[in-house]
């Protein structure tokens, strides 16, 4: 990586950052590349005491839903909070400038910066917002400093693993624009993580389907 590259201002990221360079990317975010190695490790080992008996959607939500949990305790034991914005999962850094949010991707999740990912499925109102702040930041269009300073750039945590190989792929993103099929498929910024070999787990004949991480829809009761 270049000097540049070493060091990245957070408010106006354009890193692309393959696996093997990730550590010192991830570091000068303040993020540790263990702890999110490890997150997205923990969510498919979590789902493996999901059985036939469950819902078809079980081993999935439990991989995300502890893939939340593990990266939000660690973090938060580093001095990042915990936030629930329209009731999605989010951590917070210290500062407040960033945030954290965690989805599942499609086959091109992890393997490759010259093929952009997709979110595996159409994500709802919160990443909506989110994700239309961020380009609202990135790009610097008409956005005052009070408001910045208010709102974090949320990063993704993108994960996807395939039954065609015992491997999980895994990157830190920065999406800025969701599709008219509600997926994000533009990102200003991606640190792809290294590959993680599940040999030896026992994992399903099926991974988690498309339908599995969680977005919230708000409606006001009259």
């Amino acid at each position: 990586m270049d000097e540049a590259d070493k060091n990245p201002d957070p408010a106006r990221p354009e890193l692309y950052v393959a696996s093997e360079d990730a550590t010192p990317a991830l570091a000068s975010l303040g993020l540790d590349a263990a702890v999110l190695v490890n997150s997205v490790r923990t969510g498919v080992e979590s789902a493996q005491g999901i059985t036939p008996f469950h819902p078809v959607t079980a081993r999935g939500f439990t991989q995300w839903s502890e893939t939340v949990a593990y990266l939000r305790h660690e973090l938060v034991e580093q001095g990042w909070k915990r936030g629930d914005p329209q009731n999605s999962p989010r951590v917070l850094s210290p500062d407040g400038a960033m945030a954290i949010m965690v989805i599942g991707g499609n086959a091109d999740t992890g393997i490759s910066l010259t093929v952009n990912p997709r979110t595996a499925r159409r994500r709802g109102p919160a990443t909506r917002a989110a994700v239309q702040c961020n380009d609202q930041q990135v790009l610097d269009i008409n956005v005052p400093a009070a408001w910045t300073r208010q709102q974090p750039l949320t990063w993704v945590l993108l994960y996807h693993w395939s039954k065609d190989e015992p491997v999980v792929r895994a990157e830190l993103s920065l999406p800025v624009r969701v599709t008219d099929d509600d997926d994000i498929a533009q990102w200003s910024s991606r640190i792809l993580l290294p590959p993680q070999d599940l040999t030896g787990l026992d994992l399903p004949q099926r991974p988690a389907s498309p339908q599995d991480d969680v977005d919230f829809r708000i409606v006001e009761l009259s």
